[in-house]
C-alpha cells in the first residue's frame, strides 16, 4: 500500500510562534491603553472626592455636583491655547464644609486667610498663576511635574520646601508667584518673606552695583528679569560638593540660596560682600529675585500698573532709566471719590486734597514735585509758568492738549514723544483740586 504524501510539514512554524507571541503582547498592551483610557487617573479623584462629599455633606449634595474634566480658560493670564484643568482633580477649593484635618488635601476647601480668595477668585486667576504646575495636564505627574518630567512652572509644595530648608507647615514659595503682580508694593499681606527682601534689598541700597527695576549701577549682573535665565546661565562649578553634603537640588533657587549666603563661594571672583544674613534672609532674597519675570497680564491684574508702564518705558528706551519707588499701602489705597463734588466741600484745605489726588492718580509715577525731570517735566513753579485753564485741560484731557496745543506738543517731542497716561480719569473737579495744590509748589 502506498503511503500518503498530502501532508506538508510547516518548515516555519518557528516564525510563525514568534508572530503568534507577538501579537498576543500587542493585544494585551492595546487592552491596558483602552483600560487606562476609560479610566483616567482623574476618574478616581473624582470618585472618591464623590465619597467625601457624601460622608461630610450628605448625598444630596453629592448628586448635585457635575463630574467630567474641568477647566478654567483665562487668555489673559494664561495664554490662548492653554487652560488650567487643577479643578478637574481639586474639586472643592470652592465647596464650603470641606475644611478640616479629615478632608484629604486634595479635595479641601481652599484656606481664605485675609479675605485672599474674594480677591483672587478661582474663575478669574486659575490655580497654576498662583501655585504654579502644567495647567493642562490630567495626571498627578505631569500637572505636578513630578520626577522625570521637566518642568517650567513647578508646583510649589510643602515637600518642596522641605528640600530648601523651609520647615514652616505653610506655603510660603507661591509668594514668588504673587509677587509677578505685587512687583512694586513695598509691602503686601501675607507676603512676609517677599516683604522681607525688598526690605533688605533697599537697606543694603543693591541698586548701588545692580540694575533692579531698569536703574542702577553695573558692576554686578542686571537683576530686572532675573527670574527669566535659564539654568545654563549658571555655574555650579564650585557648589557641587554642597549640593550632596546638604541634600539640596541643582536648581537655580538652590544657587541664588547659597550665593547670597556667600558669595565668593559660589563665584570666587564676586566682589559682593558677605552680609551673614540667616537662613530665611537668604531664601526670601532668592525668592524675591526669582519672582522678577517679564509677565504680561493685563492692567487689572497688577497692583500699581503704573510702575510698569514705566519699566516698559524704560525697557523700550523711550525714556531713560530711572529709579522705580515701591509703593506703600497707604500711598497706593487712597480711594477718594470726589465726582460729586460732596467730598471736596468736606475737606477745608482743597490743596490738601489736591496732594492727596496727586498720589492716588498716579500723578507721581511720572512727575516730580521738584525740579527735576522724569517720565514729564519736573513740576514745581508750574501754576506760575502755565495758566489755570491750560493745567486743568491737559489734566482732563492729556491726548486732545498734545494733539492740538502748541505748548503740549513742544513738551512732547522734549520728552521723547512720550505721551502723558491718565492711569484713572481726572474729572474737572479733582482737576481744579490738583491745581490747587500746584499752586503751593513755588
Amino acid at each position: 500500500m502506498e503511503e500518503r504524501k498530502d501532508f506538508v510539514q510547516d518548515k516555519y512554524w518557528y516564525d510563525s510562534l514568534w508572530i503568534y507571541a507577538f501579537g498576543f503582547i500587542i493585544l494585551i498592551f492595546l487592552g491596558i491603553v483602552f483600560h487606562r483610557s476609560i479610566n483616567p487617573e482623574w476618574k478616581k479623584y473624582q470618585s472618591e472626592f464623590k465619597k467625601v462629599v457624601e460622608k461630610k455633606l450628605g448625598p444630596e449634595v453629592a448628586r448635585k455636583i457635575d463630574f467630567g474634566i474641568k477647566q478654567i480658560w483665562n487668555p489673559d493670564i494664561m495664554g490662548s491655547n492653554v487652560a488650567d484643568r487643577c479643578i478637574t482633580c481639586h474639586m472643592g477649593v470652592e465647596i464650603k464644609g470641606l475644611e478640616g484635618e479629615d478632608v484629604p488635601v486634595v479635595f479641601r476647601t481652599h484656606p481664605n486667610p485675609d479675605g485672599i480668595m474674594d480677591k483672587h477668585p478661582i474663575e478669574k486667576f486659575g490655580c497654576v498663576s498662583c501655585h504654579g504646575g502644567q495647567p493642562p495636564a490630567l495626571t498627578t505627574k505631569q500637572a505636578h511635574a513630578g520626577k522625570g518630567v521637566r518642568w517650567l512652572w513647578p508646583v510649589y509644595t510643602r515637600e518642596m520646601q522641605k528640600h530648601y530648608k523651609i520647615e514652616e507647615d505653610r506655603l510660603v514659595m507661591v509668594q514668588i508667584n504673587c509677587n509677578h503682580c505685587h512687583r512694586f508694593d513695598k509691602e503686601t499681606p501675607g507676603m512676609d518673606y517677599i516683604n522681607l527682601a525688598k526690605q533688605i534689598i533697599q537697606e543694603k541700597n543693591c541698586r548701588q552695583c545692580h540694575v533692579i527695576d531698569g536703574y542702577g549701577g553695573n558692576i554686578g549682573p542686571a537683576l530686572t528679569y532675573e527670574g527669566d535665565k535659564s539654568h545654563e546661565m549658571f555655574d555650579f562649578t564650585h557648589i557641587e560638593d554642597q549640593l550632596a553634603e546638604r541634600e539640596m537640588p541643582k536648581t537655580v533657587f538652590t544657587w541664588h540660596i547659597l550665593h547670597f549666603e556667600n558669595p565668593q563661594k559660589v563665584v570666587p571672583s564676586s566682589i559682593m560682600p558677605n552680609y551673614g544674613f540667616t537662613h530665611k534672609e537668604n531664601v526670601a532674597l532668592a525668592m524675591l529675585v526669582m519672582s522678577w519675570r517679564k509677565m504680561k497680564y493685563p492692567i487689572e491684574y497688577l497692583s500699581n500698573p503704573d510702575k510698569y508702564y514705566t519699566l516698559k518705558l524704560i525697557d523700550e528706551g523711550r525714556i531713560k532709566a530711572q529709579e522705580i519707588e515701591l509703593v506703600s499701602r497707604t500711598d497706593r489705597n487712597i480711594n477718594l471719590k470726589p465726582s460729586n463734588g460732596q467730598q471736596l466741600k468736606e475737606v477745608k484745605d482743597i490743596s490738601e486734597l489736591g496732594k492727596q489726588l496727586f498720589a492716588s492718580k498716579g500723578c507721581n509715577t511720572c512727575h516730580h514735585i521738584t525740579e527735576q525731570k522724569l517720565v514729564g517735566p519736573g513740576l514745581k513753579g508750574v501754576a506760575q509758568r502755565r495758566t489755570k485753564e491750560w493745567i486743568i485741560a491737559i489734566t482732563i484731557n492729556p491726548d486732545s492738549m498734545l494733539n492740538n496745543d502748541p505748548i503740549a506738543k513742544q513738551l512732547l517731542k522734549e520728552y521723547n514723544n512720550v505721551r502723558m497716561v491718565l492711569v484713572q480719569p481726572v474729572n474737572k473737579q479733582e482737576a481744579e483740586a490738583i491745581y490747587e495744590y500746584l499752586k503751593t509748589l513755588k
